[in-house]
């Protein structure tokens, strides 16, 4: 993978994006969304098509999606070893060298965030980040700043009985975070930055 498919898969981790478990051929890497993000979908394909993606395909059954993935190999199991070092996804220690690039940013935003707009006082992105810890939302956040100047804490939040954490990209950072990601956000994610 070059630097930019590199970039793609560590947002798409930190996103929607699934690894599976290592096999002797390495791990597979599997994208999947609804029908009404598919624009999103062929444009993630197009940029990942040289690392061995395969045809767009239609999930079967009464599923509204389609789907690709990427073929099984080491260095995707690498990745999923590092990512999912006891099966379960958590950010490593070693993010702030990872998390580099603009371009990971927009894949995890597309993926995660959305726009808090209340006219006259309150404009924030957010990212949900409900399956990591405390600790990894901080790390996150800290990563956040260091790499990017964008200032973000760590909130909590209750969704159907249970706590979760989300990122809170600060209001004094929302324009910066929206800079940086601007160019790459696909028409039919559009909504989730200001214009």
């Amino acid at each position: 993978m070059n630097r930019v498919q590199k970039a793609i898969l560590i947002g798409s981790i930190l996103g929607d994006g699934n690894l599976d478990r290592p096999t002797r051929n390495g791990s597979r890497w599997i994208i999947k969304y609804d029908d009404k993000s598919l624009s999103y979908l062929i444009w993630l394909h197009s940029q990942l098509k040289e690392s061995g993606a395969s045809e767009i395909k239609k999930k079967s059954g009464e599923y509204h999606q389609h789907y690709f993935f990427i073929r099984p190999s080491l260095e995707i199991g690498k990745w999923r070893n590092l990512f999912y070092p006891r099966g379960q996804k958590v950010i490593p220690k070693t993010i702030k060298s990872l998390l580099t690039d603009s371009i990971s940013l927009a894949v995890w935003y597309m993926d995660d965030g959305c726009f808090d707009f209340r006219e006259k006082y309150h404009r924030n992105a957010n990212i949900a980040t409900f399956c990591f810890s405390y600790k990894d939302c901080r790390l996150l956040a800290e990563t956040l700043g260091v790499n990017f100047g964008v200032k973000a804490r760590v909130h909590k939040c209750t969704m159907r009985g249970k706590m979760y954490y989300r990122l809170y990209i600060l209001s004094e950072s929302t324009d910066r975070f929206f800079d940086l990601i601007r160019k790459y956000i696909q028409p039919c994610m559009s909504y989730k930055i200001s214009s």
